[in-house]
């Protein structure tokens, strides 16, 4: 028995070294591995109210249709300018055929409106011309009626005195009578020659008005050409609405169109989801936010991928927190008020696309943590801080315009005695 005890001693003396032997070993470990949490707990941030988002581009059609092929499927990857939908052509050919002949009627009459202008302007011109001629006829017939008017009155003289014989008298008063009437019809002629002219003039400015204010310029430049090439335009392009195309890279999603679908302008066909190009929307509580800062790097984990790590920035805060844009946002001013920590959503975009075995699908759920040990950073992304630069900056310059200073009136405090 005595034995028994005896050795039993040393047994419990080497467990209680060993115990003492383990606790100074693990009292230091877990103080290191306790002190690490503790630092990298007060330098990160993480939510697990976080997903994974991208900027969706909705397919829509242009124009009113039936589609003839559709191209694509679901979860399809396509490429920029490939071929998604074609809808039926046959009536925006028949349009785009409509508005070239108006076109060519167009073009047609302005042709004709530019010849009635360019007839009426020679009108014109010959009847000025008459005009210039008359005027000049008339002059040579008032020196010949004046001629002839001497020469009668000279013979009226002699005869009187029998000078010469009544034969001459007769020659000098037919020459009279004969300058006289050349006279007034030249004169008769300059009169009509001055109506055409009016006449002409007024059919000038009807032609002219017909056609326009563009008469000196080019026939491709008039208004109805211009507006029959806008219609070809416009035919043109409602044509080439009948392919729809990727706008982008992306996947295929939600697709809703069969072949032989009346679609309509506006409505939605399928989406695009540019996986390239995705990032991440963590909703962080408002009082996790004070040191969180543009720029500062996050650590990403994917429940679907729990062992692999993403790399990101924090490239924007939003600017009001998801209640405030909700449909119906909570009601505050009421007597029944309980304080509720609101949650701001920050984008974080990724440094690195996700690898190709492992990518990152639209709605996943993530774990962003952000290491705000660094807080030399802005609040504001980069395009709103320099716009809010600027407008500092334009408030420091109105503030040190001079302004003038208007006397105001002081009352001098009178003290009872």
């Amino acid at each position: 028995m005595s034995e028994q005890l005896h050795d039993e001693q040393p047994r419990s003396t080497k467990k209680k070294w060993l115990g003492l032997l383990l606790l100074l070993i693990g009292l230091p470990v877990a103080g290191y591995y306790g002190v690490a949490a503790w630092k990298y707990t007060t330098a990160h941030v993480s939510t697990d109210n976080a997903y994974v988002q991208a900027d969706m581009a909705q397919i829509t059609p242009r124009v009113e249709g039936t589609i003839t092929e559709v191209l694509v499927h679901e979860n399809w990857w396509v490429k920029p300018g490939q071929v998604l939908v074609q809808l039926d052509t046959r009536d925006a050919e028949v349009k785009l055929a409509e508005a070239k002949a108006a076109l060519t009627r167009a073009r047609e009459s302005v042709d004709q409106l530019f010849a009635a202008v360019a007839v009426a302007d020679d009108r014109h011109r010959a009847t000025r011309s008459k005009i210039q001629t008359a005027q000049a006829e008339i002059a040579v017939a008032q020196a010949e009626f004046h001629q002839a008017e001497l020469d009668f009155h000279r013979a009226q003289q002699l005869v009187a005195e029998q000078i010469i014989a009544a034969r001459q008298f007769d020659q000098a008063k037919t020459q009279y009578d004969a300058a006289r009437s050349r006279l007034h019809a030249r004169q008769q002629e300059l009169q009509e020659a001055k109506q055409n002219a009016t006449t002409g003039g007024r059919e000038t400015e009807q032609a002219r008005a017909a056609l326009g204010t563009t008469v000196t310029g080019e026939r491709s430049e008039h208004s109805l050409v211009k507006q029959a090439e806008a219609a070809v335009h416009e035919a043109e392009l409602n044509l080439s609405y009948c392919t729809l195309v990727a706008p982008m890279e992306g996947m295929v999603s939600r697709k809703a169109i069969e072949i032989g679908q009346r679609v309509q302008p506006g409505q939605a066909l399928m989406a695009l989801l540019p996986l390239h190009k995705v990032y991440i929307e963590a909703n962080y509580k408002e009082t996790q936010l004070t040191h969180v800062r543009v720029g500062q790097p996050v650590e990403i984990r994917a429940d679907v991928y729990p062992d692999h790590v993403y790399r990101g920035i924090v490239e924007s805060l939003s600017g009001g927190t998801g209640a405030a844009f909700s449909l119906l946002p909570p009601e505050n001013a009421t007597g029944n008020w309980v304080k509720v920590v609101q949650r701001l959503p920050v984008k974080i975009s990724l440094t690195e696309p996700p690898p190709p075995d492992l990518p990152l699908r639209v709605g996943l759920s993530v774990e962003a943590s952000i290491d705000i040990s660094h807080r030399d950073g802005s609040r504001l992304s980069s395009l709103l801080q320099g716009q809010a630069q600027k407008a500092g900056a334009a408030r420091e310059a109105r503030a040190q315009e001079p302004t003038a200073l208007v006397p105001v009136p002081t009352k001098v405090a009178q003290v009872e005695p």
